[in-house]
C-alpha cells in the first residue's frame, strides 16, 4: 500500500473546501477541514503563491482560482487567476493615489464578474459591494470597456447569446443592437467605458454610483477591466475622467505590462 503524502492531502482538502463555497475565512477553513490554523496559513500561502487560490483584499477571505471537477458548483473564469493576483497591487496603489475606490472585473462568459475591490481602503465610504457578483456586460462601465476592444462579430455573438434576457442582455437596457454599436465607438474614442444611465449596477436597487473603466489583459486582449467609482451626484463621468482617467490608464498599463511578462514567461516555460 502506497503511503500518502500528508501535506499534499491537506492541501487538497483545503482546495476542496474552497471549491464548495464562494469564500472562506481562516476560521471557516479550520472548521471545514479540522486542520490547525498554523497549518492552514502555511498551506494557503503556498496555494496563493501558485495562483491556485487567492486572498481577496476587499474582505481578507480565501477564494479558489480553479475549477475542481464534480466539486465546484460553477466554473471559475479561466482568466481569473491570471488577472486577479497581478492586478490588485496596482489597483490598491491607484486608490492610494486618487482616493477613489477601484473594482477589478473579469469577463465571465456573457457577464462581468467583480473579482476584488479596494473600496475598504478608500477614504470615501461607498457601498461596499459584493465580490464574485456578476454585472450586466452591456451596461456596466467594465463591460463597455472590454467590448470596445472586441470585433463587432464578437459583440454580436454575445448579443445573440443573451437576446431577450432582461437581466444579462441588451433587453435590460432597452437598447437595440444597432443603437448599441455607437456607444462602443464612443468608448473607443474616449479611451474608457462608463456605466449607462439605465443600468443599475450590481444591485437590484440603484446604488447611486457612477464608474469609468479601462480594459486590461495581456497582449492587447480585453479579458477584464479596472474601474474607478464615485457617487453619481459628485461629478459627471466626463468631469471625473478629466481629473482621474490618466491615473486609471497608467494603472491599467502597469497591469498589462505585468500580464505580458507573465504570459511570456509561461510560454518560454512550455517551449
Amino acid at each position: 500500500m502506497l503511503k500518502q503524502n500528508r501535506s499534499l492531502d491537506r492541501g487538497i482538502s483545503l482546495m476542496e473546501a474552497l471549491a464548495q463555497r464562494e469564500s472562506l475565512s481562516l476560521a471557516e477553513l479550520h472548521k471545514a477541514t479540522g486542520l490547525p490554523k498554523s497549518t492552514i496559513r502555511r498551506l494557503m500561502s503556498t496555494l496563493v503563491a501558485r495562483s491556485i487560490a487567492r486572498r481577496s483584499l476587499a474582505d481578507g477571505r480565501y477564494r479558489i482560482n480553479v475549477t475542481l471537477p464534480h466539486i465546484s458548483p460553477k466554473v471559475v473564469p479561466r482568466d481569473l487567476a491570471l488577472i486577479a493576483d497581478k492586478a490588485m497591487p496596482h489597483a490598491l496603489a491607484l486608490t492610494r493615489t486618487v482616493g477613489w475606490p477601484s473594482d477589478l472585473h473579469v469577463l465571465d462568459g456573457t457577464a462581468m464578474q467583480i473579482v476584488d475591490s479596494t473600496r475598504v481602503f478608500s477614504p470615501f465610504q461607498l457601498y461596499r459591494g459584493q465580490l464574485n457578483r456578476h454585472v450586466n456586460l452591456f451596461g456596466s462601465a467594465s463591460g463597455i470597456a472590454c467590448l470596445s476592444l472586441r470585433d463587432e462579430s464578437e459583440v454580436r455573438a454575445l448579443h445573440r447569446a443573451t437576446a431577450g434576457d432582461r437581466i444579462w442582455g441588451l433587453a435590460r437596457l432597452g437598447i437595440a443592437f444597432e443603437d448599441y454599436l455607437p456607444i462602443l465607438e464612443r468608448a473607443r474614442r474616449r479611451g474608457y467605458g462608463t456605466r449607462l444611465s439605465n443600468d443599475l449596477g450590481e444591485t437590484p436597487f440603484d446604488d447611486l454610483l457612477a464608474a469609468i473603466a479601462v480594459p486590461i489583459g495581456p497582449q492587447g486582449r480585453s479579458l477584464g477591466a479596472l474601474t474607478l467609482l464615485w457617487p453619481r451626484n459628485f461629478a459627471s463621468p466626463e468631469t471625473f475622467a478629466s481629473s482621474h482617467l490618466e491615473a486609471l490608464q497608467q494603472a491599467a498599463a502597469a497591469i498589462n505590462r505585468t500580464l505580458d511578462g507573465t504570459v511570456a514567461n509561461t510560454a518560454r516555460g512550455k517551449s
